[in-house]
């Protein structure tokens, strides 16, 4: 006990003197989910800037436009009546769509003319433009139906059978996971669990490159030579750090950003805890076969960069290619992440999301196994160092 004691003890101080890593760890998470969370904190986007040109200046003309600055996504911030190139207003002022009625509009609708509004879309943000053009389209189409049904009754058909007669079949479209299409809760899990990776990378790169890089790995030996002994005192503090630290800001953060809470808590702190001991293990690892502090920070941030790219949260992991799949599953990140979101959107139960636990868990084990071998070669050299001299 009196060495496991002096051990921590150790580990803390070997800590606490890197002061750059010792406020990444503490600081890093609550600035960046903070950042994160107000940056995202609307969770839906609303009243996005579009143009009109109206080239009929008619009753319907006006009625469309009317009927686009009432969408709750679209805010009509000018009214044109003449044609042109749009590129610099678009570019400068940051419109995100244009739509332009034609001349004769009104006309040739009462004459049963064809015509066409047309909508151009910004696509150079591709979540904006999702938005305008569901807006967009939302307007157009409900315009377009009461004008058949109005044709439709001027014709004397009753109200009723004129409804039912442009209304072959009703289209109910409903949400589910995520209903209201909360940009917050689709996103958030994604930061927060990449924030935890990169902050415990960095901080575990130094674990035992710090040690070799100031000769002080033979004095670490001489507590004990035990390799697993050692990993696990190596751990233990970042595991307390982590979950003490990160469990209770993830709480409060839910609050504070008004994100619903999960229905199963004991699966995410599982799920959580997990997560930090997968991480531990990656990190240690490195940090031992990599040797220097820069070369492990190195090569964990090569894993890290891309990992939330290929972890499936905004694109599909399925589509991906094989190669890239089975480098996403090497990742811990990737599983914590599907955990996460299974249990923020789905309100999934800790048997709904076990498939993540054990990939994590099996993870874990890999990397603690390439640890204890890597750790087992360094103690044998420097034994047979001290031995020779």
């Amino acid at each position: 006990m009196k060495k496991f004691i002096i051990l921590f003890e150790r580990e803390f101080r070997l800590f606490r003197s890197n002061r750059l890593a010792l406020l990444i760890f503490l600081g890093a998470p609550i600035l960046y989910a903070l950042l994160v969370g107000y940056v995202y904190k609307e969770a839906t986007l609303k009243d996005l800037p579009v143009i009109v040109v109206d080239l009929d200046n008619t009753p319907l003309s006006h009625k469309i436009i009317d009927a686009l600055d009432d969408n709750q996504f679209l805010a009509v911030k000018e009214v044109r009546n003449y044609n042109g190139s749009m590129r610099d207003e678009v570019m400068n002022k940051g419109y995100l769509a244009v739509v332009t009625i034609p001349d004769r509009f009104e006309a040739d609708i009462q004459q049963r003319r064809y015509t066409e509004v047309n909508a151009d879309i910004n696509g150079a943000n591709m979540l904006s433009a999702n938005y305008v053009a569901t807006g967009v389209q939302t307007v157009l189409v409900s315009v377009n139906a009461a004008l058949e049904i109005e044709t439709l009754k001027k014709k004397g058909v009753p109200p009723a059978i004129a409804n039912q007669q442009f209304e072959s079949f009703r289209i109910n479209v409903s949400r589910f996971f995520n209903p209201s299409s909360n940009y917050l809760m689709f996103l958030w899990p994604g930061m927060l669990g990449t924030i935890m990776q990169q902050v415990f990378l960095l901080a575990l790169a130094l674990s035992f490159a710090k040690e070799f890089e100031s000769n002080t790995f033979r004095n670490l030996i001489r507590y004990s030579n035990k390799a697993s002994y050692l990993l696990l005192m190596k751990s233990l503090p970042y595991w307390l750090m982590g979950i003490a630290l990160w469990l209770p800001l993830i709480r409060g953060f839910f609050a504070l950003f008004h994100v619903p809470m999960m229905q199963s808590m004991g699966a995410f702190y599982l799920a959580s805890a997990l997560f930090i001991v997968s991480l531990t293990s990656m990190g240690i690892a490195a940090s031992i076969i990599f040797k220097t502090q820069l070369g492990a920070t190195e090569v964990l941030m090569i894993i890290a960069t891309p990992s939330f790219i290929i972890s499936g949260q905004t694109w599909p992991l399925a589509d991906m290619p094989l190669a890239i799949q089975w480098l996403s599953n090497t990742i811990p990140l990737t599983h914590y992440l599907e955990a996460f979101r299974r249990l923020i959107l789905y309100k999934a139960s800790l048997q709904e999301i076990m498939p993540q636990i054990r990939a994590l868990a099996g993870l874990t084990i890999v990397y603690s196994v390439l640890a204890y071998v890597a750790l087992r070669y360094r103690i044998a050299k420097q034994q047979m160092h001290e031995n020779r001299n």
